[in-house]
C-alpha cells in the first residue's frame, strides 16, 4: 500500500476520531475527508492534468490543512505561500516553479500575497463534500510538494519531494518513534511552509491521532504556543530550541508535567538549554531531531533517556543515529570517509533524498563507495563528529548558512537583498546568539547617514521575516580575515559582545 491510499484508509477507518483541534473545535476524521473532498472538487474541476503543481497559502486553518490533502488526492502536489512574507518573494516563487493555480481559505488581503490577475485562484472556504472520493493513483516518483529554502549563491532553491522521499521518512519516523499510536494528542506549531511540520501533523494522522494547531490569526505566537501547551490534552510536541527562549517570559506560570514526548528540531540544541527546562516536563521523554530539507525533514534523532550522562560535544546535544533506511558519512575535504572522532562533512543517502533542486543545473550530490558500489549522497554542509558508539554531533558549517527559529537562512543571500537596496555600500550580515538557542541577524554597514528604519522597511518588502535583520550597525570599515573574505567573527566580538 502506498502512502497516499494509507492515508485515506486511515482517515476512514477513524472516521469517528478527532483529526485536529482547531480554534478550539474539534474536527474528526470523517468531518476532515468531507473538507478534502470539497477541495477536490473544485481542483478537479479546474485542473486538466495530473501532476500539477498548486500553491497554497498556509493559513492556520482546516481548510489548508484539507488542500494539501485534496492536492494528494486528485493526484497533483503543492507548494506552500506564507501569507505573511513579501508579495515579491510570493510572485517569484510562482514564476520559478511554474504555477497557474493557487488555493486560499480566504478572501480578504489576497492582493497583499500575491497578483490575482496573472493566476487562477480558488477559494475554499468552509467548503465540503459528502461525496465517495478514493485518491487516485500516485507513483513512488511522482512529486507531493515543493519547498523554498535559502540557497548558498544568493538565490532561493526549490526542493521537491516525491512520494517515495516522504513514505521513507514516514516509515523511519515511525521506527523511531513507535509510541506515537492514535491516543497521541500532538502540538502543530510550524509555519507550513517549513518542511518541520511534517512530523507534527502528517505522521500524527498516520496513526489516527490527533493534531491540535495554534489559533489563527494570533498576535503573538509564543503566548499562544505557552497557553496551548498548557492544554493537558496535549501530550506530544516538537519545538525548535530559539522557541524555548522565547517562552521563558511565560515560564513560571508553565505546566507541562502531562507532556510525555517532547522532540527538538530544526536547530543545535544547547545543553544548558535542555537542562534548564527539562524540569519543566519531568515525564517525558526528551528526543534531538535532525534532518535537512533536501532529505525530506528528518534523519536522525537521539532519544536522550536521562538528564544524566548526555552525549554532547561543545555544549551541544548530539543530534544521534541516521533513522532506518538512512545512510550517513563523514567525509574530509577529498571526499573521503573520517574515522570515528574526526571531523567532517556530514552526507546523507537513501530513499528521502529528493531528486534535486527544481530547474537548476547545479547537481547537490555526490557518488561515494560503500560496500564497493557506487551510491548517491547529499553534501549537508553540515561539520559533524561522529562517535565510537555511532552518534553524531553538530559543530558548525561549511558555509554562510544558519537557522533562525528552524528556518534555514543563507547570509549571502540576505546581504544580496540589501546590498541591491544599497547601491555602492560594504555590507555584512552576521547572526549571533544573544540569548542560549535564540539567534538573530544584524546588518553592518560601511558609511553613514543611512536612515535604519527606513531600511528595515525596505528589507521587508523583499524578505521574509526570520531574515530581516534585528538591528543595524553603521561602522566605519567591514573588516577582512587574512584570506579576504568578511570577518564576521570580529564584528560580532566588536560589537555584539560587549553589549
Amino acid at each position: 500500500m502506498n502512502l497516499i491510499n494509507e492515508l485515506y484508509n486511515t482517515f476512514k477507518q477513524n472516521k469517528n476520531r478527532c483529526a485536529f483541534c482547531t480554534n478550539g473545535q474539534d474536527i474528526s476524521y470523517g468531518e476532515f475527508l468531507e473538507y478534502i473532498n470539497g477541495t477536490r472538487e473544485i481542483l478537479e474541476k479546474n485542473l486538466s492534468e495530473r501532476n500539477t503543481p498548486v500553491a497554497i497559502i498556509t493559513y492556520d486553518c482546516i481548510e489548508t490543512y484539507a488542500a494539501i490533502f485534496a492536492v494528494w488526492f486528485s493526484g497533483n502536489y503543492f507548494v506552500p505561500l506564507n501569507p505573511k512574507h513579501p508579495k515579491e518573494r510570493n510572485m517569484s516563487i510562482l514564476k520559478s516553479v511554474g504555477i497557474q493555480y493557487i488555493i486560499s481559505a480566504k478572501e480578504n488581503g489576497i492582493t497583499t500575497i500575491v497578483n490575482p490577475e496573472v493566476i487562477n485562484l480558488f477559494f475554499n472556504t468552509a467548503k465540503k463534500s459528502l461525496a465517495e472520493k478514493v485518491p487516485v493513483t500516485v507513483q513512488n516518483k511522482q512529486r507531493l510538494y515543493v519547498l523554498t529554502t535559502s540557497g548558498s549563491t544568493g538565490i532561493p532553491k526549490h526542493v521537491p519531494i516525491n512520494m517515495e522521499n516522504l513514505a521513507a521518512h514516514c516509515h523511519g519516523f515511525r521506527y523511531m518513534f513507535p509510541e506515537l499510536k492514535s491516543d497521541a494528542c500532538i502540538l502543530q506549531v510550524y509555519d507550513l511552509t517549513v518542511d518541520a511540520s511534517f512530523p507534527s501533523y502528517l505522521v500524527p494522522l498516520l496513526e489516527g491521532a490527533c493534531v491540535y494547531t495554534l489559533p489563527d490569526e494570533r498576535q503573538f505566537k509564543f503566548l499562544s504556543i505557552a497557553k496551548m501547551l498548557s492544554n493537558k490534552n496535549i501530550n506530544w510536541v516538537k519545538l525548535t530550541p530559539s522557541m524555548l527562549s522565547f517562552l521563558k517570559p511565560y515560564k513560571l506560570k508553565l505546566d507541562l508535567n502531562h507532556l510525555e514526548y517532547v522532540i527538538f528540531g530544526g536547530e543545535a540544541l544547547p545543553l544548558s538549554l535542555l537542562e534548564e527546562w527539562w524540569p519543566m516536563f519531568p515525564k517525558a521523554q526528551v528526543a534531538n531531531h535532525y534532518g535537512p530539507t533536501e532529505a525530506t525533514v528528518g534523519v536522525t534523532a537521539y532519544r536522550i533517556k536521562n538528564t544524566q550522562n548526555i552525549r554532547t560535544k561543545n555544549g551541544v546535544v548530539s543530534i544521534g543515529k541516521p533513522f532506518t533506511g538512512v545512510e550517513s558519512l563523514v567525509i574530509n575535504e577529498n571526499g573521503q570517509e573520517v574515522p570515528s572522532e574526526e571531523k567532517g562533512e556530514l552526507c546523507i543517502g537513501g530513499k528521502q533524498l529528493m531528486e534535486g533542486y527544481l530547474n537548476s543545473d547545479n547537481s547537490p550530490f555526490i557518488y561515494l563507495e560503500v560496500n564497493h558500489a557506487k551510491k548517491k549522497f547529499y553534501k549537508t554542509g553540515d561539520i559533524v563528529q561522529k562517535d565510537k558508539d555511532g552518534y553524531l554531533y553538530y559543530l558548525g558549517r561549511t558555509d554562510d548558512q544558519v537557522k533562525i527559529e528552524g528556518h534555514r537562512v543563507n547570509l549571502i543571500e540576505a546581504e544580496n537583498v540589501a546590498r541591491n537596496l544599497l547601491s555602492g555600500h560594504e555590507l555584512a550580515m552576521v547572526a549571533y546568539e544573544k540569548l542560549a538557542g535564540l539567534k538573530r541577524l544584524y546588518l553592518f554597514i560601511k558609511g553613514e547617514g543611512i536612515d535604519k528604519l527606513k531600511l528595515k522597511s525596505r528589507l521587508a518588502e523583499q524578505l521574509p521575516p526570520k531574515m530581516i535583520p534585528e538591528d543595524i550597525f553603521l561602522v566605519a570599515k567591514i573588516p577582512l580575515t587574512t584570506g579576504g573574505k568578511t570577518d564576521r567573527l570580529k564584528l560580532i566580538k566588536d560589537f555584539l559582545e560587549k553589549n
